[in-house]
């Protein structure tokens, strides 16, 4: 016996277990992100994930709870790719904008699950409300540190209003059927209208 429980095959229970959840969690990935909340039942994240129904319970309390743990692992890693791309960008406004962005939209539609998961599962699923709301307002305090809005409500609503506006249309590109649109030209318009808006501000 050691502190991570009896050894089979090379593999403590701890590390059995972490296993166990990783694939867990890639079959969330996988099965909400192209079958849907709908389909991705217990059943069938199990079969993908190759693990015994009783054993996803002795990781998850339930379906929403691995959906909460796919759509939280999604966000952390949005944050780690697009916050160094925000802090090394030097120049004006509109170049930073840009940099947020691009990274921002790119990450999440490289892997149109992740984008389906964040921008439609969610909603489907009604059970993340306030995690998404957490999520809108945290990117919109992003918008306003990095942009250098006012303080006060003027600038809390614009920020949480832009960030509300790249929710939008990603919704509407995950309910696009394939092929999607290019990202290309959504990110230019979107960037017009964060600059347009963020100058008037500033003016």
């Amino acid at each position: 016996m050691s502190d991570g429980g009896r050894v089979y095959g090379g593999r403590s229970v701890h590390e059995r277990r972490a296993d166990r959840r990783s694939r867990l969690v890639s079959a969330g990935l996988e099965l909400f992100g192209t079958e849907g909340w709908s389909g991705a039942t217990i059943e069938r994240l199990c079969t993908e994930a190759g693990v015994a129904t009783r054993s996803f319970y002795e990781e998850f309390s339930s379906r929403e709870a691995l959906l909460r743990t796919v759509y939280e692992e999604i966000l952390t890693g949005v944050m780690a790719f697009v916050m160094p791309k925000v802090i090394e960008t030097r120049g004006t406004t509109a170049d930073r904008v840009r940099a947020g962005l691009a990274s921002y939209v790119g990450h999440l539609t490289e892997d149109p699950r992740r984008a389906r998961i964040v921008h439609r599962e969610v909603h489907v699923a009604g059970v993340l409300d306030q995690e998404r709301h957490a999520m809108i307002r945290r990117f919109a305090d992003i918008i306003a540190t990095e942009t250098q809005l006012p303080g006060g409500a003027e600038g809390h609503v614009l920020a949480l209003a832009l960030a509300g506006a790249v929710t939008e249309v990603l919704d509407d590109w995950v309910a696009q059927p394939e092929p999607r649109p290019t990202i290309g030209p959504i990110v230019n318009t979107l960037v017009d209208l964060y600059v347009a808006a963020i100058t008037t501000v500033q003016a």
